[in-house]
């Protein structure tokens, strides 16, 4: 009876092996027969375009839609834009709608695909001890953006003209980088005022040793246009179009699950990101935010933008119908 005992036992011991080898294999296959997508993301923190790709790994959409997706963080516009046409990335994330368009008239091989938001969801801030407290008060300001042909640029000269507009001198747009760059620019004087997004500066806001004059819904010129948009490389869309489907429906995904689950978002975004702000600035980044401003679709005030591409030099000439056409594709959205 032991004897048959013990080869019962070692023959579950044997299928156990089994099953655990089959497993094992069936698991490693699934991993390799899922699509790999390279991101580009213009920064590690950004709420519209690095936190919702730690929601969809975090919460297995992308793995959902057989997808293994890597981010690789940038500084943005150019660079975005280079990984994605040399296919180092496959999808770039949250690019000035401008520069997308600037390298597509180059002949670049991209399309836009998506957009990230409308409106502009920036602000600027000026040092608390001064006397600015609104638009106007910019008046004949020097006044920061990041790079020429970025949102942060359009929005300036968006300001610039509302100020003109009132009669007053228009403020005078400076080109000093990013986020960290501009503040050490405004503490040195190069600048009256610099920009941000939420949450960087909030923290000092709420200490009182800055104040915001500007918000980006105050920026007519911008609230029915798609400043930022997300683009893809064209000939990986074509070779695998439903991996770039699914990329933009796990985004989808998780751009619900972040206005639906704040709480949950804000510690996934705090250890994810590394964030050093305090909580409340974290959680004070939804006001600055709304689901409907960061649909992926439509592409807004395509038209204006060009128009404004054209009167600031960034582009020579209108875009034919044809180009339009082959400028954006949408299909690939939900």
């Amino acid at each position: 009876m032991k004897k048959h005992l013990s080869q019962f036992s070692k023959s579950l011991g044997l299928a156990g092996v089994a099953f655990f080898v089959v497993a094992t294999a069936s698991s490693a296959w699934a991993a390799a027969a899922r699509t790999k997508i390279i991101v580009v993301v213009p920064h590690r923190i950004l709420f519209t375009v690095a936190l919702p790709v730690y929601i969809a790994q975090e919460k297995g959409f992308y793995r959902e839609a057989n997808l293994d997706v890597d981010a690789v963080f940038t500084r943005g516009g150019g660079e975005n834009v280079q990984a994605v046409v040399s296919g180092d990335a496959q999808i770039g994330l949250g690019t000035g709608t401008l520069a997308v368009i600037s390298a597509f008239v180059k002949k670049a091989p991209i399309k836009i695909a998506a957009a990230e938001i409308t409106g502009m969801d920036a602000f600027w801030y000026v040092q608390a001890n001064t006397s600015m407290r609104k638009l106007e008060d910019l008046a004949g300001k020097k006044v920061a953006y990041s790079r020429p042909g970025a949102s942060s640029h359009m929005a300036v000269l968006g300001i610039a003209e509302q100020i003109k507009a009132k009669g007053l001198k228009p403020a005078e747009p400076v080109s000093l980088g990013g986020i960290p760059e501009v503040y050490t620019a405004l503490r040195t004087g190069q600048t009256d005022a610099a920009w941000s997004v939420a949450p960087f500066q909030l923290d000092r806001v709420e200490k009182g040793e800055l104040r915001v004059v500007v918000r980006g819904d105050e920026i007519v010129s911008m609230r029915d246009q798609s400043a930022r948009v997300h683009f893809t490389n064209n000939d990986f869309a074509a070779k695998n179009p439903d991996a770039v489907r699914g990329f933009f429906r796990a985004q989808q995904r998780a751009l619900d699950y972040m206005f639906a689950n704040k709480e949950d978002t804000a510690k996934i975004w705090i250890r994810r990101a590394e964030l050093k702000f305090p909580e409340s600035a974290v959680l004070a980044t939804w006001d600055f935010y709304n689901r409907a401003a960061m649909n992926l679709k439509p592409i807004r005030g395509l038209q204006a933008i060009i128009d404004d591409g054209i009167k600031n030099k960034f582009l020579n000439a209108p875009l034919t119908p044809a180009e339009l056409n082959a400028l954006v594709d949408l299909s690939f959205l939900p």
